[in-house]
C-alpha cells in the first residue's frame, strides 16, 4: 500500500496567536499582540517542510498608553501604512522538530527588510503539534536591523516574539 503524500497544512487563525514584547529602558516590558496570524505548514519535495507566516501589522493591539500604540505603528517605528505585513518564511526542516523543540531558522520580512533570523520551536507536550497542542514559536530581534532606529533614550533594541499555532486539517491538495 503507497504512503499518502503529505499535503500543506494552514493554520487556524482562530486558535492561533502572535503576540509580541517591546522592552521600555526604565519601566519593563510593554506586551501587544496581533489580531490575526495566517500561515501555513507546507511539504517540500525532499520530504522536509516550511512554514509560512503572515501578520498584518495594521491589526496589532497593545497593552499600554495610546501614545505608545501611536508610536509603534508610527513611520519611525513598524510604518503600518507603508509595510501593512509580516512575514516569515523558514528553511526546510524536518517534521520531527516540531516535537522536539530546537532552532527554526528563516527570512523575516519587517518594514521592507528581509534579515535572516533564529527562532526557538518549543518542545511540544502532545503527540501531534498543532493539532493535539499548540506548536509554540519563541525568538528575539533587532529592532536596529529593521531601521527601527528613533526611540532609542525610551526602547530597548529588543523586540521578542511569540507564536502559538494550531493547525487545521490537511488541505486536499
Amino acid at each position: 500500500m503507497a504512503m499518502a503524500t503529505p499535503t500543506r497544512e494552514s493554520f487556524d487563525p482562530a486558535r492561533s496567536s502572535a503576540s509580541f514584547g517591546v522592552k521600555l529602558r526604565l519601566s519593563g516590558d510593554v506586551p501587544g499582540h496581533f489580531r490575526r496570524i495566517e500561515g501555513e505548514l507546507e511539504p517540500e519535495p525532499d520530504g522536509r517542510w516550511r512554514v509560512q507566516v503572515r501578520v498584518d501589522a495594521r491589526d496589532l493591539a497593545l497593552d499600554g498608553p495610546g501614545w505608545m500604540l501611536r508610536n509603534t505603528r508610527s513611520k519611525s517605528f513598524l510604518d503600518v501604512d507603508n509595510h501593512p505585513e509580516i512575514g516569515f518564511t523558514s528553511r526546510p526542516f524536518e517534521r520531527a522538530l516540531l516535537a522536539s523543540g530546537g532552532k527554526l531558522k528563516g527570512q523575516l520580512e519587517l518594514r521592507g527588510r528581509n534579515r535572516a533570523v533564529t527562532f526557538i520551536l518549543a518542545p511540544s507536550p502532545c503527540q501531534k503539534p498543532g493539532h493535539g497542542c499548540d506548536i509554540r514559536v519563541l525568538g528575539v530581534v533587532s529592532r536596529r536591523s529593521f531601521g527601527m532606529t528613533s526611540q532609542r533614550m525610551w526602547l530597548r533594541d529588543e523586540v521578542s516574539f511569540d507564536f502559538r499555532v494550531r493547525l487545521l486539517k490537511a488541505d486536499a491538495g
